[in-house]
């Protein structure tokens, strides 16, 4: 009999130790659930101060999307110009080389005698006064 008492003393002073054990366990667990509240309640406050500031910089935003799509149309006709000068310049080019292979030297250096004459007498003129201007 003495042997059942031992061993309801031993499971007495086990269950002791477990709901000890378990307090404790629950305590911190209440400690940190408590501190858990305390930064949730400082994240509430600090989202309250943020959610105006991010919405009105999303409005910000939003008008600044619509501003720059505005900017953006307003540049297809700039692009369209550029496209049509790069054909316009690819049509003189087919132009010009056309001419180039029906022209020969000789017709180039005829054409280009008036030009030369003028460079000449250009040239000439320009020393006449130079030599003038020296004199006087």
């Amino acid at each position: 009999m003495e042997i059942i008492y031992f061993g309801i003393l031993l499971c007495s002073i086990a269950f002791f130790i477990a709901a000890i054990y378990i307090s404790i366990t629950l305590k911190r667990l209440a400690n940190v659930t408590s501190s858990l509240g305390e930064t949730m309640r400082d994240v509430e406050k600090q989202l309250e101060y943020i959610t105006p500031q991010l919405t009105k910089t999303i409005q910000e935003v939003h008008t600044t999307i619509d501003e720059i799509s505005e900017d953006m149309k307003a540049t297809d006709s700039v692009f369209e110009t550029i496209g049509n000068v790069g054909n316009s310049i690819n049509s003189i080019n087919d132009t010009y080389r056309v001419y180039k292979d029906g022209i020969t030297d000789e017709k180039i250096k005829k054409q280009l005698r008036p030009t030369v004459e003028a460079i000449k007498w250009g040239e000439a003129a320009v020393q006449v006064i130079k030599k003038w201007k020296r004199v006087n």
